[in-house]
């Protein structure tokens, strides 16, 4: 009867391993590097798409098309822009590559597509393509649309929808990104430059092309005198990743114009200075 008991215990054990093994094998341990590494990514994107929007409110002032601020000169030496006047579109040329004020350097051409006379009245929009263009050696593809969606005239704040899709961002070594999001932005102007704040939700797959989801958890702050300064992250606000299943969260800080950005896992935390 003992040895049978025995037996039986036995084989429960062996059962249990066996399940125990294949849950492992099904579910693999989480991998808080891969993780981080995916964070730090989302930052490169992001950095890459505020330059952008940089751009967008130079090119738009030197136009005519309103958003008048200081302190916007992006363009680097050399750069070619054409004015397509009926057909509401500008085109610049950068060429085999530039280097622009704030040392950003920006190969191929871009497209802005435009709507109405005036960027300041709502329901005009702004559709930016892109043509071999690199920004500081990332390949960007795909298609920003910025939709103004109401002024409030006493406090200068323009509304802006802003969506980007199917975009695909391409590091020098080939490996990329595909990337898709929707924001919502407060633009405030100033005499001194703009300010924003940034609201929204993105979704991608990372260079291991595994899927990740983005949300901003609390606004996440943008300002122009910080952009200008080489700063093309937030500087306050936080972002919360979901990658396999796991929540992070990335906290932009205070306020202070830096790139010191704390990322929060579970199990630990990592600060990080982004390049």
């Amino acid at each position: 009867m003992k040895n049978a008991l025995l037996n039986r215990i036995g084989l429960m054990l062996v059962f249990a391993s066996v399940f125990l093994a294949s849950c492992s094998e099904d579910e693999p341990p989480y991998n808080p590097e891969s993780a981080v590494a995916t964070v730090e990514d989302e930052f490169v994107i992001n950095a890459s798409f505020e330059d952008l929007d940089n751009l967008t409110i130079g090119v738009m002032q030197s136009s005519g098309l309103g958003l008048r601020t200081q302190g916007t000169q992006t363009i680097c030496e050399g750069a070619i822009v054409n004015h397509d006047l009926n057909g509401k579109k500008i085109t610049v040329n950068f060429g085999s590559g530039c280097t622009g004020p704030q040392g950003v350097v920006r190969k191929g051409k871009l497209t802005f597509s435009y709507t109405g006379t005036n960027f300041l009245f709502p329901g005009t929009s702004i559709v930016t393509t892109f043509e071999g263009y690199e920004v500081n050696g990332l390949k960007i593809e795909g298609t920003r649309t910025l939709t103004n969606t109401g002024i409030n005239l006493a406090t200068s704040t323009i509304t802006l929808g802003v969506k980007i899709d199917n975009a695909k961002i391409t590091w020098p070594d080939n490996t990329f990104v595909t990337y898709n999001s929707t924001q919502v932005r407060q633009l405030k102007l100033t005499n001194t430059g703009y300010e924003s704040t940034i609201t929204g939700t993105a979704s991608g797959k990372n260079r291991a092309n595994v899927a990740y989801t983005a949300t901003i958890t609390e606004d996440l702050a943008i300002k122009q005198a910080c952009v200008l300064s080489g700063i093309y992250i937030p500087i306050a606000g936080t972002l919360e990743l979901t990658f396999e299943g796991v929540p992070i969260t990335a906290d932009y800080g205070d306020g202070a114009c830096d790139k010191v950005i704390l990322i929060t896992y579970p199990g630990g935390t990592k600060e990080v200075t982004v390049d």
